[in-house]
């Protein structure tokens, strides 16, 4: 075979390819719509359909040379988008738009979905306790400074649960309106984008005037109006302003991610690849946090992190937030709960739910 015939083997493959893409997506369009009027149909019924989590896990297992870090951000969207065909769905974060939280809130649950920016965590669990948001995007854990203590306290306070996480690589870039760095004498930033890019600035744009404002949006208006000027954000805040990339990763430590908790009103089944969160507060004896943990290393039940922080109203005590593999109505765990409830003044659940695929897969211009 020529080469010019198996080019145009392979355009017909691909043309082939596509058109049955686009007739399964309208495929399963039609079939969420036929859910949509049989729930509307019987209000009142029970329709047990496959939950997100057990889609893309299926699809991983029926695909092998589509790349595998792409395989749920694609599903997602999908999803997301047939959602959008049943009810529209809210979602909660802490943070301005277009910033890390924003990005995390959008890989979960698919540009179809409406989000709600929110200044502070305990302002996103009230949106999502009272009902006006039907899942709330919360950070966890930076990969330079630990837990966060805000989120920690408002789980173990309220009654919402972490459902789920998404980890994103905090990668900030120097965005414009032209792209061209040589333009740039005036640089708007929020203040922690400006401290993460404190080295570059200093060396690479040593005249340019720096400026702080509230948040990446004020910023990046501010930037797109002005030709001599630059904003440091997210690669999504680039795309919701229409801006362009100057200078890629700018930050002085690269690698840091942040995980974040999608949090809800709902207990995920059990995968047989979950992960546990709990709270608790030991007594004020000798042994005692050594009696609480016993009853996991008794069971082979794997503890892969444990903080302590101080309890609010309460001088020198503290609580525990322990995580842990496995989902809290497997057997051994449901079992060294019970037991822990015996000795702990204190003990709260604030999550279980599946473990993501890969920790950090996902694309490095995020």
């Amino acid at each position: 075979m020529s080469d010019s015939e198996a080019l145009e083997r392979i355009l017909a493959a691909l043309e082939e390819a596509d058109g049955a893409l686009a007739e399964a997506l309208d495929k399963r369009a039609r079939a969420t719509l036929e859910l949509r009027q049989l729930r509307e149909k019987e209000p009142d019924g029970y329709f047990r359909v496959p939950r997100e989590e057990e889609v893309i896990a299926r699809a991983r297992g029926v695909i092998s040379d589509f790349p595998g870090g792409a395989i749920e951000p694609v599903w997602r969207e999908i999803l997301g988008g047939c959602r959008s065909l049943i009810a529209p769905q809210i979602v909660a974060y802490q943070g301005s738009a277009g910033g890390f939280a924003h990005l995390a809130a959008r890989r979960r649950f698919g540009s179809t979905t409406e989000f709600r920016s929110f200044q502070t965590v305990p302002e996103v669990l009230e949106e999502v306790s009272r009902g006006r948001a039907d899942w709330g995007v919360l950070p966890l854990e930076t990969s330079s400074d630990g837990a966060i203590t805000a989120t920690l306290h408002g789980l173990a306070d309220g009654d919402v649960r972490i459902s789920g996480e998404v980890t994103v690589h905090t990668n900030y870039h120097l965005l414009s309106g032209t792209g061209n760095a040589t333009d740039i004498d005036k640089v708007y930033g929020s203040r922690g984008a400006l401290a993460a890019c404190e080295r570059f600035l200093q060396s690479e744009l040593p005249r340019a005037t720096v400026i702080d404002v509230p948040s990446g949006q004020v910023a990046a208006e501010l930037a797109r109006e002005d030709h001599g000027a630059a904003v440091i954000g997210t690669a999504m805040l680039q795309e919701l302003h229409h801006l362009h990339i100057a200078r890629e990763r700018i930050e002085d430590a690269a690698g840091r991610e942040t995980r974040y908790a999608m949090v809800g009103s709902e207990l995920p089944s059990r995968t047989g690849r979950d992960r546990t969160v709990l709270a608790m507060a030991v007594s004020d004896a000798p042994g005692a946090l050594y009696n609480t943990l016993k009853p996991f290393a008794d069971r082979d039940i794997n503890l892969t992190r444990l903080e302590s922080r101080p309890t609010q109203g309460a001088a020198w005590r503290y609580l525990f937030f322990v995580e842990m593999d496995g989902h809290v109505t497997d057997r051994p765990l449901l079992t060294a709960l019970e037991e822990l409830r015996n000795v702990s003044r204190h003990v709260k659940v604030l999550g279980s739910y599946p473990r993501p695929e890969t920790s950090g897969s996902e694309e490095r211009n995020s």
